[in-house]
């Protein structure tokens, strides 16, 4: 792990990946740019931003004491409107946990950890039980009058999106309204609408803090409450951007994960899919390893010069890790899903100070969700009349139609 100022480094040879959002599936795009070299380069914003693709190097940047995170190192040229990380608000306002480093880092965690603690897990995971029970339910009455369902809009991004809402505190009418804005924000290539949005759920997020009258009890009025008095461990402006990074991260991400589960088992025999609980476990691991939700998931920005790997990477570029292409051997195709590897050395949830902080109750939400479901429906199979549709660009990846015959 050395830092250099050697201009006999190699640069990254440039190279292409999808960023504009579309209705296709990226992963067979990233896997062939990452086996371009080990650290490329693609053009971005009418820049260029550095990828690090070889699975030892992404290990090195992902724990790199000299690739920061903060929101101060974000260059102007990055902030687009329309783009997420164009839509950080000024340090002075409040640092989201991902784009923060030290101290404030740790802060932000550790109000955090408490929420996500192995207690409350538990208890969260009991509430979700309850929620995928019902989802079943709705999902088995609309299947009799009809020849097949999309599992992710009649089933798997219903429960992380009612979860998150519950656990929050939000009011029932928020779910609708969070759906249709994340669609946009994440998957909108119109960068016009996915700026009306962000600022939509900003403003959705900051009425909420602000008149919390209408909300439930829940994470946002314990942090309120942390953040009265003279006292006050957090402030006002960090409890909505902590709400906001906590709706992208809590129902995106692991809708993603709970249809991408559930699109390997359909598409295998009954016998071949999971039955126990540790069969299941490796499966979801394993479905970790194969469809990481974010391929690439946040930015890093390099303090001084760089050398990884041979490559050079200049102070201030920014810098993103190939989840995608560390998970896989570099013969891996992006079909390669095994439930024997049981997901072992996937990096999906990060590595280090960064590690993803809500990974066990991901974990645990995915697994309700899809035993549930294989519970419910054993017989259920992909259907042969509509093709299995993806969503995607370079930094996020989901499935937008599971179509399945549940009998």
């Amino acid at each position: 792990m050395s830092v250099t100022t050697n201009t006999d480094l190699a640069e990254a040879p440039e190279t292409t990946m999808p960023v504009d959002p579309g209705p296709f599936d990226c992963m067979p795009e990233l896997l062939a740019a990452a086996r371009v070299a080990p650290v490329v380069r693609i053009p971005y914003l009418d820049k260029h931003a550095w990828v690090v693709c070889d699975r030892e190097l992404v290990k090195i940047a992902l724990t790199h004491p000299k690739m920061g995170k903060d929101i101060t190192l974000v260059p102007d040229w990055m902030r687009k409107p329309g783009l997420m990380v164009g839509a950080q608000p000024p340090p002075e306002y409040a640092r989201a946990m991902i784009m923060s480093d030290g101290e404030n880092h740790a802060r932000i965690r550790r109000v955090h950890a408490p929420v996500l603690s192995p207690r409350n897990t538990e208890r969260w995971g009991e509430r979700v039980a309850v929620k995928v029970e019902g989802f079943l339910d709705e999902l088995e009455q609309a299947s009799r009058g009809s020849a097949e369902v999309n599992v992710v809009t009649d089933y798997t991004h219903k429960i992380p999106l009612a979860f998150i809402s519950e656990m929050l505190g939000l009011p029932p009418e928020a779910e609708q309204r969070l759906r249709g804005i994340t669609d946009i924000m994440l998957y909108s290539s119109d960068y016009a609408a996915r700026r009306e949005a962000i600022g939509g759920l900003f403003g959705a997020v900051e009425d909420w803090v602000r008149n919390p009258a209408v909300l439930r009890d829940g994470v946002i009025t314990g942090l309120l409450a942390s953040s009265d008095g003279p006292d006050a461990a957090v402030t006002e402006g960090e409890v909505i951007v902590w709400t906001l990074g906590m709706i992208i991260t809590g129902y995106e991400t692991t809708g993603s994960l709970i249809s991408a589960s559930l699109y390997e088992a359909l598409r295998r025999p009954a016998q071949e899919r999971p039955r126990t609980d540790e069969d299941l476990r490796a499966w979801i691991e394993e479905t970790l390893r194969v469809h990481p939700p974010f391929p690439h998931p946040t930015w890093r920005f390099p303090l001084e010069d760089i050398d990884l790997g041979g490559y050079l990477i200049p102070k201030g570029a920014p810098v993103q890790v190939s989840i995608a292409a560390a998970n896989r051997n570099p013969d891996e195709g992006a079909d390669s899903f095994d439930a024997e590897r049981q997901g072992h050395g996937h990096l999906s949830f990060g590595l280090g100070a960064h590690y993803c902080i809500g990974a066990s109750l991901v974990r645990l939400e995915a697994q309700i969700a899809v035993r549930g479901f294989l519970q419910r429906f054993p017989q259920a199979r992909l259907s042969t009349g509509t093709a299995v549709q993806w969503e995607s660009e370079w930094m996020i990846r989901r499935m937008s139609v599971l179509p399945a015959v549940l009998t």
